[in-house]
């Protein structure tokens, strides 16, 4: 087993008994077995018919929820495969992408599997907290991509790249811009430069709250 999950230690109890998440791991593992390849966060979540572990108000950190559980099992899953040389699985932002074993191919550390392994991770997110972290993954992505650092836009312009209207509520602005975002992020597919201009008239209309 690669040194990068032998490290994984769990200090916390999952949302769902120890059976429910097994049962869960199977379904997804099975459904992972059956194709190579790329396939979406949001293709898996609606295979696996996954929805919010509690009852949490804020939608942002019930998706976060969800997410977690998902993501702590692909890590699993990954670290199975690659101990028993079955296939490789690259974990990316909202994308994951199934290889063939090949055993040139270099096991590359990802950081993530310790934070997704620690249950009190998914625990000790707060509405809050989870607002703070996106804001700086999205002023990480825009940093990454923005050329040139001078795009500037109107009100009309943010409104109309986050397909809203004035006025919408903050949580409104929010869905509109996690939509717009994942189907224009580059590390799916997307424009670059498109995705530039949805993070800037996000924080734009921010402003106006």
């Amino acid at each position: 087993m690669p040194a990068f999950f032998m490290s994984i230690t769990h200090t916390a109890q999952p949302p769902i008994s120890q059976q429910a998440l097994q049962q869960l791991e199977q379904e997804l593992e099975t459904l992972l077995s059956r194709r190579y390849g790329d396939i979406t966060e949001q293709q898996l979540l609606s295979l696996l018919k996954l929805k919010s572990f509690s009852q949490v108000a804020d939608s942002q950190l019930a998706l976060f929820q969800v997410h977690f559980v998902l993501y702590h099992l692909l890590y699993r899953i990954a670290a199975r495969w690659a101990a028993n040389e079955t296939a490789h699985i690259e974990i990316g932002l909202a994308r994951i992408k199934i290889l063939p074993w090949q055993n040139a191919l270099p096991a590359t550390p990802d950081t993530k599997a310790a934070y997704y392994a620690e249950w009190q991770n998914y625990w000790r997110m707060t509405p809050m907290g989870l607002t703070e972290r996106l804001n700086q993954f999205w002023q990480f992505y825009q940093q990454r991509y923005l050329s040139p650092p001078d795009v500037k836009l109107s009100d009309d312009e943010a409104l109309r790249l986050l397909a809203l209207q004035w006025p919408c509520s903050q949580v409104e602005l929010k869905k509109a811009f996690r939509k717009q975002s994942l189907k224009h992020h580059p590390d799916r597919g997307g424009d670059q430069q498109a995705f530039v201009r949805i993070t800037l008239a996000y924080k734009k209309l921010l402003t106006r709250f």
